[in-house]
């Protein structure tokens, strides 16, 4: 009598899907068609994922391109022509209220770039926190510029109400107007922010989904391999190839679209921030300065310490200093280096310059001090000019590397999605020719 003996149960390998229907005691053709479909869904479904992957950083980056980043400069020349016209009203009360044409003309080029700016920010359709920023602003900025103008009628007429106007203009100026702007700019920045963050995200799942495509190919054409004692099949080869070359295509487009659009971020905006920071402070400082000899007095110092506040933030090493950021942030770049390097050496003298009108206008020579700060060769106008002439020519130069970093790393993923698209059909229609010939083998 012959005793049975059991056999241990052992676990099947874990070779997938595909493994589990090829393998068996012979591969029939239920099984092998199964495995058709199975290969052919695989495909498709990487090529869907790489798809939707590049859609969606490519759509991110045109964002960045042409609406984010563009907005966010709307938003810093909003700031800046609203700083530059609170600075130039300051300037132009000094001259007694009849101020030079070049500070009117300032004045009113400023108010009309702000006004331009929001009324771009406003026809794209801003809704929500941008909205009611806008609204603030279109309100607050008329009110603004009938103060400066009653402030510049009293002065003319002789009347020391006319400093009190300009004043209460610029605490609202101070207080509302370019908190509001700020607000705005921040709003901007971060969706330039998450906009870049989307363009460059790595896209898991369509690796994953592809990786997966092309594991199940290779196992298919191993085991069939086995099956039928033959070492390739043409039509599952050329559908790894297929696989394989849009998952090189899809890692290598994005990753220069990354290294680009990083660029535009590194080289670009971020030195862009800093730099326009440092233009508000000598803005901000221009205007204070301005007002404490408009004040004169009346003010209990507030101007002075504003003034010597800016003066401390643009001076200031390291993280704290804005001048000293822009410089670490720009410091591949020697062009930016070097207009940095020239604003700090302006706003060295621009100091100094400040300690010698203080001097005059403590030693009661009031037009001696007005002198110093609005003449077109005095100390104080010419170093303010050298600063913010040096902080706009390196703002402009980065602004023009964002751009083109920008467009470079849009352009990396032109015709990339498709491309994948047809690589995806090419490796479905290869998969189902090769196992149309093997099916063909049983007939």
């Amino acid at each position: 009598m012959v005793t049975a003996v059991a056999r241990p149960h052992v676990a099947p390998t874990s070779r997938g899907v595909v493994g589990r229907v090829v393998r068996g005691a012979r591969t029939t053709p239920g099984r092998l068609a199964v495995v058709g479909v199975l290969l052919v869904l695989l495909s498709l479904l990487a090529g869907l994922f790489a798809f939707a992957a590049v859609r969606e950083r490519s759509q991110a980056a045109e964002r960045v391109a042409t609406r984010s980043e563009p907005l966010g400069v709307r938003t810093q020349e909003l700031y800046r022509a609203l700083a530059e016209a609170d600075a130039a009203a300051a300037a132009g009360l000094l001259s007694g209220g009849v101020e030079k044409k070049e500070l009117r003309e300032d004045y009113e080029r400023s108010l009309e770039t702000a006004q331009r700016a929001l009324m771009s920010a406003s026809s794209a359709g801003a809704s929500g926190p941008v909205a009611e920023l806008l609204s603030r602003l279109s309100v607050e900025i008329p009110k603004y510029r009938e103060d400066v103008a009653w402030a510049k009628s009293a002065t003319r007429q002789g009347h020391p109400v006319g400093s009190a106007y300009l004043r209460a203009a610029s605490r609202q100026m101070e207080r509302v107007i370019l908190p509001a702007a700020a607000e705005l700019h921040e709003i901007a920045a971060g969706r330039l922010r998450d906009d870049h963050r989307e363009a460059t995200a790595v896209p898991l799942a369509a690796y994953l989904c592809g990786g997966f495509a092309l594991g199940a190919l290779v196992v298919a054409q191993v085991m069939l391999a086995r099956r039928t004692k033959r070492i390739i099949n043409p039509g599952l080869f050329l559908a790894s190839l297929a696989v394989a070359a849009s998952l090189a295509w899809l890692t290598t487009g994005l990753s220069t679209a990354r290294s680009e659009l990083t660029a535009s971020r590194d080289e670009g905006w971020r030195p862009v921030d800093a730099l326009s920071d440092a233009r508000f402070a000598v803005l901000k400082a221009r205007a204070a300065e301005g007002q404490i000899l408009v004040q004169q007095g009346s003010d209990g110092g507030a101007y002075k310490e504003a003034l010597d506040e800016q003066f401390r933030l643009l001076q200031a090493p390291g993280a704290d200093g804005l001048l000293s950021e822009a410089e670490r942030l720009s410091r591949d770049d020697d062009l930016a280096t070097g207009r940095i390097a020239d604003a700090r050496a302006a706003v060295a003298d621009w100091r100094a310059s400040n300690a010698n009108v203080m001097n005059q206008f403590n030693q009661t020579n009031f037009k001696g001090a007005v002198a110093l700060v609005i003449n077109d060769d005095g100390s104080s106008q010419v170093a303010f000019a050298r600063a913010e002439k040096a902080l706009s020519e390196a703002i402009a130069k980065d602004q023009a590397d964002f751009e083109k970093a920008a467009a470079r790393g849009r352009d990396a993923m032109e015709g990339l999605a498709v491309g994948l698209l047809v690589l995806a059909a090419v490796a479905a229609a290869a998969i189902v020719d090769g196992v149309r010939r093997r099916l063909g083998e049983y007939r």
